[in-house]
């Protein structure tokens, strides 16, 4: 079982209130309309902001196997989550006793992305056989990058909790930190268990089925014995530390569509950053931009100030002076909190597992890039693969070309889905995008809403697949070119079939 941890009197760092499940079914295990034949069908849940995808390919005279690539999702609680796992055990079932799943995949350490695990842990534990488990080189902490990678996040964490615990924390630069935070921190409400302890319990059922697996980028593509059809290509999370930091988009970048910007705050700013909002002690003396000499200090609860009683009237007057608050800069430093917990949300979106799955008879690809962000979809330009029976190493790039299936990365944002590198080389006339994406949830967060979908990539993507677009979000329904393309919705899920 994974590690449990205590009940706390600490405050809860949460992302958003938790909604209720959506109303109506799920809808029935195999939808009205499905073709008697096909290679494969993906499922996306519509369970809110966050990935679910219930992969089945049939197999004569057996049942289907079955893949699960993450389950998770953002401001659904318990009971939304458990009924999307109740079916996906439904689903897997196929008739027989116990439901199965074949291969289930985290793809990276993100609530939206694996929270199910937590919420629906008892369904999990009760009724679902796991024959494998995926994960990527990022989470074998028996390798030394990984474990840097791990301590990395791990001191990020610990410097934007002291700064949300401190007298700072209501402080307008430190707002969205915690929902940010979230992402990889939050409490699930379900026996104090965080997203870590999801990442725990994957790694226990797969040692549990003695096929647990960390896949690396460019590695040998495999064919699973009891799924012969089809092989398997993991072209990322880079190992390179320069592509796993890199997420921001440039005004260069936007012009060439090939140049990226790194920055990065060092050890030295963590560790400014750790003690300027420590309590007490010598840290307070960051957070002051002249030396002590040089201040007159305002007063405290049950001391008084003789110098700065004689400037009282003149600070009323100037800079305690409502109409002037824009102009004051006391807390401008602490936004680099906000940077940090940018950057530790989207250093986690780059170590996504990314996976090509190919069917071997008509060598079409399903694409499942998680929340891979630029970083890892620039490194693919150099990811080559050794197939059998090829003479001539097979470049990941070719395989975005031989794409029809598209699981939208990181639910439509503007710095998850290369241009050049990425949607251009996408050259399928029968390509679909599936985004999962519940639109209420994203404009509820941080101070704005996020931009999802991004105007810019969702109408590239619209053009690429003829309007062949499909969003997850339960108030959107497929247009009619996807439905002609064969993709059924029902109210809890929409499915595609590889023909």
């Amino acid at each position: 079982m994974a590690t449990q941890r205590k009940p706390t009197s600490k405050k809860r760092i949460t992302t958003k209130k938790k909604l209720a499940a959506p109303a109506g079914s799920l809808g029935p295990i195999k939808a009205p309309g499905t073709p008697q034949s096909y290679r494969a069908r993906v499922r996306m849940y519509r369970h809110g902001l966050g990935d679910c995808f219930l992969l089945t390919f049939p197999r004569p005279g057996r049942v289907p196997f079955q893949m699960l690539i993450d389950c998770g999702a953002l401001a659904r609680d318990a009971k939304a989550m458990t009924a999307v796992v109740e079916h996906i055990r439904d689903t897997a079932k196929d008739g027989q006793d116990r439901a199965r799943l074949d291969v289930v995949v985290g793809t990276h350490e993100h609530k939206d992305h694996l929270s199910g695990f937590n919420q629906a842990r008892k369904v999990f534990n009760d009724d679902i056989d796991f024959g494998a488990v995926w994960m990527s080189w990022a989470e074998n902490l028996s390798q030394a990058d990984a474990r840097k990678l791990k301590e990395a996040k791990k001191v990020a964490k610990a410097k934007l909790e002291m700064a949300l615990s401190s007298s700072f924390a209501g402080a307008a630069p430190l707002a969205g930190v915690s929902e940010l935070l979230g992402f990889t921190n939050d409490d699930d409400s379900i026996e104090g268990k965080k997203v870590a302890d999801a990442v725990a319990y994957l790694k226990l059922r797969g040692k549990e089925a003695q096929d647990l697996r960390f896949l690396e980028p460019g590695s040998e593509p495999f064919v699973e014995k009891e799924l012969p059809g089809f092989r398997f290509y993991v072209l990322g999370p880079p190992r390179d530390p320069r592509f796993l930091k890199t997420s921001a988009i440039t005004q260069q970048m936007k012009k060439d569509d090939v140049i990226y910007h790194l920055s990065r705050m060092g050890t030295a700013g963590l560790d400014s950053l750790g003690a300027a909002v420590a309590p007490g002690g010598e840290g307070d003396e960051l957070c002051h931009p002249f030396a002590a000499e040089h201040r007159i200090a305002r007063p405290v609860a049950g001391q008084s100030r003789t110098y700065f009683a004689e400037i009282q009237p003149f600070v009323d007057a100037t800079y305690d002076k409502p109409s002037e608050a824009w102009r004051r800069i006391d807390e401008d430093w602490l936004s680099a909190f906000g940077q940090l917990a940018l950057d530790l949300d989207n250093d986690t979106n780059n170590t996504s597992l990314v996976l090509a799955i190919e069917c071997i008879q008509t060598r079409d690809i399903l694409l499942f890039p998680a929340d891979a962000q630029v970083g890892n979809w620039q490194s693919w330009a150099t990811v080559n693969f050794q197939v059998p029976n090829r003479t001539t190493p097979c470049p990941a790039h070719e395989l975005l070309g031989r794409t029809v299936f598209y699981k939208v990365g990181h639910h439509c944002s503007h710095n998850a889905t290369l241009k050049a590198g990425g949607l251009e080389l996408m050259t399928k006339d029968n390509l679909v995008a599936f985004i999962p994406l519940d639109k209420a949830t994203a404009s509820k967060q941080g101070k704005t809403g996020w931009d999802m979908p991004a105007t810019p990539l969702f109408n590239a993507l619209r053009a690429k697949t003829k309007e062949r677009v499909v969003i997850s979000d339960v108030n959107e329904q497929p247009s009619a070119e996807a439905l002609q393309a064969g993709v059924i919705a029902t109210p809890g899920y929409i499915d595609y079939f590889l023909r």
